[in-house]
Protein backbone atom coordinates (compact mmCIF):
# COMPACT_ATOMS: atom_id res chain seq x y z
CA UNK A 1 0.00 0.00 0.00
CA UNK A 2 1.19 3.51 -0.80
CA UNK A 3 1.71 5.98 2.05
CA UNK A 4 1.34 9.02 -0.23
CA UNK A 5 -1.23 9.04 -3.01
CA UNK A 6 -1.76 11.77 -5.58
CA UNK A 7 -4.73 12.29 -7.88
CA UNK A 8 -4.65 14.25 -11.11
CA UNK A 9 -3.63 14.33 -14.75
CA UNK A 10 -0.16 13.49 -16.02
CA UNK A 11 0.89 14.86 -19.39
CA UNK A 12 3.52 14.23 -22.00
CA UNK A 13 5.79 17.28 -22.28
CA UNK A 14 7.32 18.55 -25.52
CA UNK A 15 9.92 21.26 -25.01
CA UNK A 16 11.09 23.32 -28.00
CA UNK A 17 14.83 23.19 -28.51
CA UNK A 18 16.94 25.41 -30.78
CA UNK A 19 16.09 24.71 -34.41
CA UNK A 20 18.32 22.37 -36.35
CA UNK A 21 20.40 23.32 -39.40
CA UNK A 22 17.36 23.02 -41.65
CA UNK A 23 15.39 25.34 -39.29
CA UNK A 24 12.81 22.70 -38.57
CA UNK A 25 11.44 22.80 -35.03
CA UNK A 26 12.87 20.21 -32.65
CA UNK A 27 11.05 19.16 -29.49
CA UNK A 28 12.38 17.10 -26.61
CA UNK A 29 9.86 14.76 -25.01
CA UNK A 30 9.53 14.70 -21.26
CA UNK A 31 6.75 14.41 -18.71
CA UNK A 32 4.67 16.77 -16.62
CA UNK A 33 1.42 17.29 -14.78
CA UNK A 34 1.60 18.87 -11.35
CA UNK A 35 0.45 15.96 -9.17
CA UNK A 36 2.52 13.47 -11.16
CA UNK A 37 5.58 15.69 -10.72
CA UNK A 38 4.86 15.88 -7.00
CA UNK A 39 4.43 12.15 -6.51
CA UNK A 40 7.64 11.42 -8.43
CA UNK A 41 9.47 13.92 -6.22
CA UNK A 42 8.10 12.14 -3.15
CA UNK A 43 9.13 8.76 -4.56
CA UNK A 44 12.67 9.99 -5.24
CA UNK A 45 12.93 10.99 -1.58
CA UNK A 46 12.13 7.43 -0.53
CA UNK A 47 8.38 7.57 0.11
CA UNK A 48 6.02 4.72 -0.82
CA UNK A 49 3.82 6.36 -3.43
CA UNK A 50 0.91 5.73 -5.75
CA UNK A 51 -0.96 7.65 -8.44
CA UNK A 52 -4.69 7.90 -9.19
CA UNK A 53 -5.40 8.85 -12.78
CA UNK A 54 -6.10 7.55 -16.28
CA UNK A 55 -4.05 7.42 -19.46
CA UNK A 56 -4.91 6.56 -23.04
CA UNK A 57 -4.07 3.30 -24.72
CA UNK A 58 -1.50 5.10 -26.85
CA UNK A 59 2.31 5.44 -26.94
CA UNK A 60 2.25 8.51 -24.66
CA UNK A 61 0.16 6.69 -22.08
CA UNK A 62 2.56 3.76 -22.26
CA UNK A 63 5.49 6.15 -21.77
CA UNK A 64 3.89 7.49 -18.59
CA UNK A 65 3.22 4.01 -17.24
CA UNK A 66 6.86 3.11 -17.85
CA UNK A 67 7.99 6.33 -16.16
CA UNK A 68 6.02 5.57 -12.99
CA UNK A 69 7.28 1.99 -12.99
CA UNK A 70 10.89 3.22 -13.17
CA UNK A 71 10.23 5.67 -10.33
CA UNK A 72 8.59 3.09 -8.09
CA UNK A 73 5.19 4.81 -8.16
CA UNK A 74 2.36 2.29 -7.81
CA UNK A 75 -0.01 2.45 -10.80
CA UNK A 76 -2.70 0.06 -9.58
CA UNK A 77 -5.10 3.02 -9.57
CA UNK A 78 -4.19 4.33 -13.03
CA UNK A 79 -6.91 3.35 -15.47
CA UNK A 80 -6.05 2.71 -19.13
CA UNK A 81 -8.79 4.04 -21.38
CA UNK A 82 -8.06 2.78 -24.93
CA UNK A 83 -10.68 5.02 -26.51
CA UNK A 84 -9.20 8.25 -25.13
CA UNK A 85 -5.91 10.08 -25.81
CA UNK A 86 -3.24 10.92 -23.27
CA UNK A 87 -2.90 14.67 -22.71
CA UNK A 88 0.18 16.63 -23.77
CA UNK A 89 1.62 20.12 -23.57
CA UNK A 90 4.18 22.10 -25.53
CA UNK A 91 6.72 24.57 -24.15
CA UNK A 92 7.90 27.25 -26.57
CA UNK A 93 10.18 30.27 -26.05
CA UNK A 94 8.39 33.56 -25.54
CA UNK A 95 9.49 37.17 -24.83
CA UNK A 96 8.18 36.71 -21.27
CA UNK A 97 10.13 33.48 -20.86
CA UNK A 98 8.03 30.44 -21.86
CA UNK A 99 4.69 29.83 -23.52
CA UNK A 100 2.65 26.74 -22.71
CA UNK A 101 0.16 25.18 -25.14
CA UNK A 102 -2.02 22.26 -24.10
CA UNK A 103 -3.65 19.37 -25.95
CA UNK A 104 -5.69 17.81 -23.16
CA UNK A 105 -9.38 18.26 -24.04
CA UNK A 106 -11.13 14.88 -23.93
CA UNK A 107 -8.08 13.20 -22.45
CA UNK A 108 -8.28 9.88 -20.64
CA UNK A 109 -7.58 11.57 -17.32
CA UNK A 110 -10.41 14.04 -17.85
CA UNK A 111 -12.76 11.05 -17.89
CA UNK A 112 -11.58 9.70 -14.53
CA UNK A 113 -14.75 9.17 -12.51
CA UNK A 114 -15.61 8.77 -8.84
CA UNK A 115 -16.51 5.16 -9.58
CA UNK A 116 -12.91 4.50 -10.66
CA UNK A 117 -11.56 5.06 -7.15
CA UNK A 118 -10.23 2.25 -4.98
CA UNK A 119 -11.68 3.34 -1.65
CA UNK A 120 -9.66 0.91 0.46
CA UNK A 121 -6.31 2.13 -0.90
CA UNK A 122 -7.25 5.75 -0.23
CA UNK A 123 -8.41 4.96 3.31
CA UNK A 124 -5.16 3.09 4.04
CA UNK A 125 -2.83 5.86 2.87
CA UNK A 126 -1.20 8.46 5.11
CA UNK A 127 -1.53 11.45 2.77
CA UNK A 128 -3.68 12.19 -0.29
CA UNK A 129 -2.40 14.99 -2.52
CA UNK A 130 -4.60 16.82 -5.05
CA UNK A 131 -4.34 20.14 -6.84
CA UNK A 132 -6.65 22.80 -8.17
CA UNK A 133 -5.81 21.49 -11.63
CA UNK A 134 -7.27 18.14 -10.54
CA UNK A 135 -10.45 20.09 -9.80
CA UNK A 136 -10.41 22.10 -13.04
CA UNK A 137 -9.64 19.48 -15.70
CA UNK A 138 -13.25 18.27 -15.90
CA UNK A 139 -16.37 17.91 -13.79
CA UNK A 140 -15.79 14.15 -13.77
CA UNK A 141 -12.29 14.43 -12.27
CA UNK A 142 -13.55 17.12 -9.89
CA UNK A 143 -16.18 14.76 -8.49
CA UNK A 144 -13.54 12.04 -8.19
CA UNK A 145 -11.18 14.39 -6.34
CA UNK A 146 -13.86 15.54 -3.89
CA UNK A 147 -14.92 11.95 -3.22
CA UNK A 148 -11.30 10.90 -2.66
CA UNK A 149 -10.71 13.80 -0.27
CA UNK A 150 -13.86 13.01 1.72
CA UNK A 151 -12.88 9.35 1.93
CA UNK A 152 -9.41 10.34 3.12
CA UNK A 153 -10.68 12.86 5.66
CA UNK A 154 -13.19 10.42 7.15
CA UNK A 155 -10.44 7.80 7.48
CA UNK A 156 -8.00 10.16 9.21
CA UNK A 157 -5.77 10.45 6.13
CA UNK A 158 -4.21 13.88 5.73
CA UNK A 159 -5.36 15.77 2.65
CA UNK A 160 -2.88 18.00 0.81
CA UNK A 161 -3.98 20.65 -1.69
CA UNK A 162 -1.81 22.61 -4.12
CA UNK A 163 -3.80 25.61 -5.30
CA UNK A 164 -2.20 25.65 -8.77
CA UNK A 165 -4.33 28.18 -10.63
CA UNK A 166 -4.77 27.69 -14.38
CA UNK A 167 -7.21 30.24 -15.75
CA UNK A 168 -7.16 28.58 -19.16
CA UNK A 169 -9.13 25.74 -17.54
CA UNK A 170 -11.76 27.77 -15.72
CA UNK A 171 -12.67 31.29 -14.64
CA UNK A 172 -11.30 32.92 -11.52
CA UNK A 173 -14.82 32.95 -10.07
CA UNK A 174 -15.20 29.20 -10.61
CA UNK A 175 -11.74 28.57 -9.20
CA UNK A 176 -12.48 30.51 -6.02
CA UNK A 177 -15.78 28.72 -5.46
CA UNK A 178 -14.44 25.20 -5.97
CA UNK A 179 -11.10 25.65 -4.19
CA UNK A 180 -12.74 27.22 -1.15
CA UNK A 181 -15.31 24.41 -1.12
CA UNK A 182 -12.46 21.91 -0.83
CA UNK A 183 -10.38 23.83 1.73
CA UNK A 184 -12.28 22.49 4.80
CA UNK A 185 -11.07 19.01 3.81
CA UNK A 186 -7.41 20.08 3.45
CA UNK A 187 -4.87 19.62 6.26
CA UNK A 188 -1.95 20.94 4.18
CA UNK A 189 -2.18 23.73 1.60
CA UNK A 190 0.49 24.77 -0.91
CA UNK A 191 -0.41 28.14 -2.49
CA UNK A 192 1.95 30.19 -4.64
CA UNK A 193 2.15 33.90 -3.89
CA UNK A 194 0.89 35.17 -7.26
CA UNK A 195 -2.10 32.84 -7.49
CA UNK A 196 -2.90 33.28 -3.81
CA UNK A 197 -3.24 37.01 -4.32
CA UNK A 198 -5.86 36.35 -6.99
CA UNK A 199 -7.74 33.75 -4.96
CA UNK A 200 -7.76 35.75 -1.72
CA UNK A 201 -8.01 39.18 -3.39
CA UNK A 202 -5.23 40.54 -1.22
CA UNK A 203 -1.50 41.04 -1.59
CA UNK A 204 -0.95 41.05 2.16
CA UNK A 205 1.01 37.94 3.09
CA UNK A 206 -0.47 37.56 6.56
CA UNK A 207 -3.99 37.85 5.17
CA UNK A 208 -3.23 35.16 2.61
CA UNK A 209 -1.81 32.79 5.23
CA UNK A 210 -4.67 33.32 7.67
CA UNK A 211 -7.29 32.93 4.95
CA UNK A 212 -6.09 29.47 3.99
CA UNK A 213 -5.49 28.43 7.59
CA UNK A 214 -8.87 29.53 8.91
CA UNK A 215 -10.58 26.77 6.94
CA UNK A 216 -8.80 24.15 9.03
CA UNK A 217 -5.40 23.56 7.43
CA UNK A 218 -2.71 22.60 9.93
CA UNK A 219 0.04 23.76 7.58
CA UNK A 220 0.04 26.46 4.93
CA UNK A 221 3.24 26.51 2.86
CA UNK A 222 3.33 29.64 0.73
CA UNK A 223 5.63 29.17 -2.26
CA UNK A 224 7.41 32.41 -3.22
CA UNK A 225 9.90 31.32 -5.87
CA UNK A 226 13.42 32.63 -5.37
CA UNK A 227 12.35 34.48 -2.18
CA UNK A 228 11.82 31.15 -0.45
CA UNK A 229 8.74 29.63 1.18
CA UNK A 230 6.83 30.72 4.25
CA UNK A 231 5.32 28.12 6.56
CA UNK A 232 2.30 29.02 8.69
CA UNK A 233 1.14 26.67 11.43
CA UNK A 234 -0.59 27.14 14.79
CA UNK A 235 -0.79 30.88 14.22
CA UNK A 236 2.96 31.25 13.69
CA UNK A 237 4.81 31.89 10.48
CA UNK A 238 8.41 31.31 9.49
CA UNK A 239 10.18 32.41 6.33
CA UNK A 240 12.96 30.26 4.88
CA UNK A 241 15.94 31.33 2.79
CA UNK A 242 16.36 29.03 -0.21
CA UNK A 243 19.73 27.84 -1.50
CA UNK A 244 21.19 29.94 -4.28
CA UNK A 245 21.31 28.28 -7.65
CA UNK A 246 21.40 29.37 -11.27
CA UNK A 247 17.88 28.79 -12.55
CA UNK A 248 17.58 27.15 -15.96
CA UNK A 249 13.91 26.13 -16.06
CA UNK A 250 11.41 26.68 -13.24
CA UNK A 251 8.88 24.18 -14.64
CA UNK A 252 7.71 21.87 -11.85
CA UNK A 253 9.70 23.49 -9.05
CA UNK A 254 6.64 24.11 -6.90
CA UNK A 255 5.40 20.58 -7.55
CA UNK A 256 8.70 19.02 -6.53
CA UNK A 257 8.76 21.19 -3.39
CA UNK A 258 5.29 19.96 -2.41
CA UNK A 259 6.04 16.30 -3.06
CA UNK A 260 9.36 16.42 -1.25
CA UNK A 261 7.87 18.23 1.75
CA UNK A 262 5.16 15.59 2.08
CA UNK A 263 7.75 12.80 1.91
CA UNK A 264 10.09 14.30 4.47
CA UNK A 265 7.33 15.42 6.82
CA UNK A 266 5.83 11.94 6.77
CA UNK A 267 9.26 10.47 7.50
CA UNK A 268 10.45 12.87 10.20
CA UNK A 269 7.32 14.58 11.61
CA UNK A 270 9.50 17.72 11.57
CA UNK A 271 7.88 20.35 9.34
CA UNK A 272 10.87 22.71 9.40
CA UNK A 273 13.34 20.00 8.46
CA UNK A 274 10.95 18.97 5.71
CA UNK A 275 10.97 22.55 4.36
CA UNK A 276 14.76 22.71 4.37
CA UNK A 277 15.06 19.48 2.42
CA UNK A 278 12.19 20.33 0.07
CA UNK A 279 13.84 23.68 -0.76
CA UNK A 280 16.92 21.80 -1.87
CA UNK A 281 14.79 19.55 -4.08
CA UNK A 282 13.09 22.55 -5.69
CA UNK A 283 16.39 24.39 -6.15
CA UNK A 284 17.97 21.48 -7.97
CA UNK A 285 14.84 21.01 -10.05
CA UNK A 286 15.15 24.52 -11.52
CA UNK A 287 18.80 23.80 -12.33
CA UNK A 288 17.84 21.55 -15.26
CA UNK A 289 15.38 21.33 -18.13
CA UNK A 290 11.92 19.81 -17.80
CA UNK A 291 9.58 19.12 -14.92
CA UNK A 292 10.75 15.62 -13.97
CA UNK A 293 14.27 14.82 -15.16
CA UNK A 294 16.16 17.25 -12.87
CA UNK A 295 14.31 16.31 -9.65
CA UNK A 296 17.09 15.09 -7.34
CA UNK A 297 17.02 11.84 -5.43
CA UNK A 298 17.21 11.43 -1.67
CA UNK A 299 20.94 10.72 -1.36
CA UNK A 300 21.83 13.78 -3.41
CA UNK A 301 19.50 15.97 -1.35
CA UNK A 302 20.86 14.78 1.98
CA UNK A 303 24.45 15.31 0.82
CA UNK A 304 23.63 18.85 -0.28
CA UNK A 305 21.85 19.69 2.99
CA UNK A 306 24.72 18.26 5.05
CA UNK A 307 27.24 20.33 3.10
CA UNK A 308 25.50 23.63 3.95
Amino acid sequence: MADILALGEALAEFMRLPDGPDRRPIYRQGFGGDTSNAIIAAARQGAKTGYISAVGGDPLGNDLMQLWAREGVCTDQVKIKPQDPTGAYFVNPHPSGRQFSYARRGSAASHLAAGDLDETRIQNAQILHVSAISLAVSSSMRHAAFKACRLAKDAGVKVSLDTNLRLNLWTLKQAREVIFDLLPLADIVFPSDDEAEQLVESSDEDTILRTFAQHGAEFVLLKRGEKGPVMYTKGQKRAFQPPKIKAVDSTGAGDSFAGAWLAYYLETADPQLAVERAMRVAAQTVGGHGAVEPIPRRAEVLRAVKAT
